[in-house]
């Protein structure tokens, strides 16, 4: 509250004046009292409208109040004098402890619970004090949180995001507000993380190790792309490459990220979309900065990334590593796999059944080759094999009605056709042949192919320079998969497709602040998981969706509103994730209360 004075036809008019926001949150002022000409002394004309507010809120009392005589005489007046034209309006229906319980009502609710988990994980990670330490100021940080938290939460473009961030709470804990006007601000913030990228991510590796307690002892590499609807001819990076979504018509770049073996992001670069995979590898190993003189982390590689060259560079660099070389390579080794003397890895099921050999590499004597069998896999592959001969069928079921009815009539045209399927199906194409004549195209299958096929499925070889068992080996392949998940979430869940930008710096901006969002994420999963929480973060996301924020007003019989906004209360489970997760949430936000005329 606070008096302003206008003036009437010369005559000055003193006010009581409430400012509060309306349901749009825009900014509105409302009179209480009209006072005439009344003399208020200049000098604690703040302190008694702060009186005045106070009392209505039951939080002052006059008699103790350090207020002059004449001040505490005008705060009584006006006390008085707004509860005299409250009086002229009765109470309507039926009432409990002076509040009209009909009026009662609740507004102004947005959602709280996925932002507590949110601003949680970034508190954790330590994320503020080091962006102040790189010099972004509160409104930037503030900013930066906002969009992190977005990614996390509910991925969307920047327009998009200033619309859903005003139907959360993160604005009011932030204290960061953005319209459309100020759209702008979300590309600086990009940017300015960005700039400082590498020191950001140092910093997580340090700190996520401290907090978690972890001994790193692995690398997992692993590289996927991001493709663009549109030219991107303002990125140079923006390539034409393999598109691992079968999207090789739309240019791409190329991320290649380093995980631990627990699935924590280490380090990623943005490449351009036509480089070979075998080249980002060892600019990211850079990127981990592992002192000279210290113990190097075993790297683990799927076979995309196991050249000669590479090879060659881990151990110049001092890098064991163990890497899954080609599928084309297990035929080499079929005689083995059907006669070799496996080893079954204890304490598994029958259909989780694992085998191992380890042999000698002949064609490398520093290195040494560890076959492995695998029920489940094998399994996932005869399945994807089956899965990719039922669409390549449909596809020519699809091409022969089309030459039938004589959509395609010349040869030439059927020839193109032809060598089109058989260029997106590669893996069916080479177990089937095509041929079309006297005007009718067959699809026969080699039984033989099929069955050599379907024969090394599960089937894998490994090359190490480590001098470990075979089990072990094979277990410490098998964390490749935190790699595979950590793309997949980043993928799926967390915004790093699709990427809406033109420019360079903003295409690697939105692939930083998913990985932000990533690091978050794998923060809110190591704190679940040892408590015997294995739900994915889609599911308890949607579990806190409906805990919010809202506003309580209460109308009285004397005309005054009372609105108390605080959070609502979280139900069991989702009382049970905040507390496994250590967040507050009775004191996340405090509660605000406010009185003033109906």
């Amino acid at each position: 509250m606070y008096f302003r004075t206008k003036f009437v036809k010369g005559t000055p008019l003193v006010q009581l004046v409430h400012s509060y926001r309306n349901n749009e949150r825009l900014p509105r002022q409302r009179v209480l009292a009209s006072l005439g000409d009344a003399k208020i002394p200049e000098g604690e004309k703040h302190r008694i409208a702060r009186a005045v507010e106070q009392y209505l809120e039951g939080t002052q009392d006059l008699l103790n109040s350090d207020l002059s005589q004449e001040a505490t005489v005008w705060v009584a007046r006006i006390v008085h004098l707004l509860g005299r034209s409250n009086a002229a309006k009765p109470p309507t229906g039926p009432t409990l402890d002076g509040v009209i319980l009909d009026k009662v009502d609740t507004g102004d609710n947005v959602q709280l619970g996925p932002q507590l988990v949110a601003l949680q994980a970034w508190k954790e990670l330590g994320l503020t004090p080091l962006l102040e330490e790189l010099g972004l100021n509160a409104s930037r940080i503030g900013t930066a949180q906002l969009m992190v938290a977005n990614r996390l939460i509910a991925p969307l473009s920047e327009w998009a995001l200033i619309d859903w961030a005003e139907r959360t709470a993160l604005p009011e804990i932030l204290g960061v507000r953005l319209t459309k006007s100020t759209k702008d601000r979300l590309y600086h913030t990009s940017d300015d993380l960005l700039k400082h990228r590498k020191a950001i991510e140092k910093s997580l590796r340090t700190h996520e190790a401290d907090l978690f307690s972890l001994s790193r002892s692995v690398v997992l590499y692993d590289v996927t792309n991001t493709h663009f609807e549109g030219l991107c001819e303002r990125n140079p990076k923006a390539r034409h490459g393999k598109n691992k979504q079968k999207r090789s018509d739309c240019r791409q770049v190329a991320v290649g990220m380093a995980f631990d073996e627990h699935g924590l992001p280490l380090a990623h670069e943005v490449f351009a979309g036509n480089i070979a995979d075998t080249k980002t590898l060892s600019v990211v190993l850079d990127r981990l900065e592992v002192p000279e003189g210290t113990l190097k982390p075993v790297v683990i590689l799927d076979a995309g990334f196991a050249s000669a060259a590479n090879l060659s560079m881990l151990k110049e660099r001092g890098y064991s590593y163990v890497v899954n070389i080609t599928r084309g390579t297990r035929a080499k080794y079929a005689e083995v796999f059907e006669n070799g003397h496996f080893e079954e890895l204890p304490g598994r099921k029958n259909e989780q059944k694992v085998e191992v050999l380890k042999i000698a590499d002949a064609q490398d004597p520093d290195s040494h080759l560890v076959l492995c069998r695998s029920a489940q896999r094998r399994l996932k592959e005869e399945a994807m094999i089956s899965t990719a001969e039922k669409r390549f069928l449909a596809g020519v079921k699809i091409l022969r009605e089309r030459i039938a009815i004589g959509r395609f009539k010349k040869h030439g045209v059927i020839a193109e056709k032809i060598a089109a399927l058989t260029k997106k199906h590669p893996r069916l194409a080479r177990l089937y042949s095509l041929d079309y004549h006297a005007g009718k195209l067959t699809a026969v299958r080699d039984e033989e192919k099929m069955s050599d096929a379907l024969s090394l499925c599960g089937d894998y070889v490994l090359k190490t320079d480590k001098t470990l068992q075979a089990p072990q080996l094979w277990s410490l392949y098998m964390t490749l998969l935190k790699a595979e998940e950590g793309f997949c979430m980043l993928k799926s869940s967390l915004g790093l497709r699709p990427n809406f930008h033109q420019k360079e710096g903003r295409v690697d901006g939105h692939i930083f602040i998913s990985v932000l969002a990533y690091h978050l994420l794998s923060w809110v999963r190591r704190k679940l998981e040892p408590l015997g929480d294995m739900r994915d973060w889609i599911t308890v996301r949607r579990l806190l969706s409906t805990h919010s924020l809202t506003t309580t007003s209460l109308p009285l019989v004397d005309g005054r509103l009372i609105q108390i906004r605080k959070a609502g209360v979280p139900d069991a489970e989702q009382a049970l994730v905040y507390k496994s997760l250590g967040i507050d949430w009775k004191n996340a936000f405090p509660t605000r209360k406010s009185v003033r005329k109906a």
